[in-house]
């Protein structure tokens, strides 16, 4: 197995890793320094996922087409994520969208829309092409 085959696979591995913690991390969680000082359990494994798979797909040397595939692979399971798992429906009444942090409906729905199209794009490109990893 060559280098970007595991970088693809490993992409894909922690771009599950990445998934689950958005699925089975509560938001209550908090990381508490004392004095005052909180941050959200949740959003800082979140963002520090974010920034593995950054840097993995940045510094694992592999040809630039693996990077690429790697790249297109993470961004489609973060979308199939995104549809699959997220309410699109509102509640009913401002009080409880409110209560549930689903005011942002219309706006998700936008991005996920466009990142569809990113997606199908991106899935073109390889498949138009003939390529070697």
């Amino acid at each position: 197995m060559n280098n970007g085959v595991r970088k693809i696979i490993g992409g894909i591995i922690l771009t599950v890793l990445w998934i689950c913690c958005f699925l089975f991390i509560r938001p209550t969680l908090v990381i508490d320094f004392g004095g005052g000082i909180t941050f959200n359990f949740k959003f800082t494994v979140i963002i520090l996922g974010l920034l593995i798979i950054f840097f993995y797909n940045l510094l694992y040397r592999s040809s630039p087409e693996a990077t690429k595939l790697s790249w297109t692979v993470s961004l489609t399971m973060a979308w199939l994520a995104l549809m699959i798992f997220y309410p699109f429906q509102p509640l009913q009444g401002t009080e409880a969208q409110a209560a549930a942090g689903v005011e942002y409906d219309g706006a998700v729905g936008f991005f996920a829309l466009i990142g569809g199209l990113a997606v199908c794009v991106l899935w073109v490109r390889f498949f138009s092409d003939e390529i070697t990893i």
